[in-house]
């Protein structure tokens, strides 16, 4: 009689032992289940705004724009009607083959300087937005990611030339997930503080993405 009891009240209390660590794993399921697409979602993110960071710096330092002569054609009050792509990569002629050749990372003054006045201005760094193909509102898409592009020297310093900075423009006020790409450049003309090596000056064009 005694070992029947027994028994029953081990019965109930495996019973209980298996709802509390069931329970355990419903919720420790549930909880991983909700956390994990935040978790993927934020490095999903990261990688875009990384491919889109490197992107822009490619664009600016391995292309000389469209139209070639986009830096002197293009200016505050046409930026929005004249069809371009800012590049600020030089292409010098040469005297051998009589043709431009490109020169990658070799940046043009000319170029940085109008495209620092066209970012300056919101109509115009909305309309680069667009060209950079940063803004996808017009494809139906909520995302328009917000950019800024500098121009630094080695230690990180600004560049300068003739004490103003040359390129630090773009989008202010950077949200929580930002990310930046560097690409080391070398100018068509010997600024305030870039570092001389080899002769020319050599700096780093920085450029952030976020949303």
């Amino acid at each position: 009689m005694m070992e029947r009891k027994m028994k029953k009240m081990e019965g109930g209390k495996l019973a209980l032992d298996l709802l509390i660590g069931l329970s355990i794993f419903l919720f420790t399921f549930i909880f991983v289940a909700n956390f994990l697409p935040g978790v993927f979602a934020d490095v999903r993110n990261e990688i875009n705004l990384a491919h889109q960071a490197y992107r822009v710096s490619a664009l600016l330092v391995e292309d000389p724009g469209f139209n070639s002569s986009w830096a002197d054609d293009v200016n505050l009050m046409n930026c929005n009607s004249v069809e371009f792509r800012p590049g600020l990569m030089l292409m010098p002629m040469d005297p051998a083959s009589g043709k431009y050749r490109k020169e990658y990372n070799h940046l043009n003054l000319n170029k940085i300087r109008k495209f620092a006045e066209l970012l300056s201005n919101e109509n115009c760094r909305n309309s680069i937005r667009k060209t950079l193909g940063l803004d996808l509102t017009d494809l139906g898409s909520p995302v328009s990611y917000k950019f800024n592009v500098s121009l630094r020297n080695l230690e990180g310093v600004p560049i300068t030339f003739g004490g103003l900075t040359l390129l630090n423009h773009g989008d202010r006020g950077m949200g929580m997930q930002v990310l930046k790409f560097e690409r080391i450049v070398y100018l068509d003309t010997i600024v305030d503080n870039c570092n001389l090596i080899a002769n020319r000056c050599i700096a780093k064009l920085e450029v952030a993405v976020w949303i």
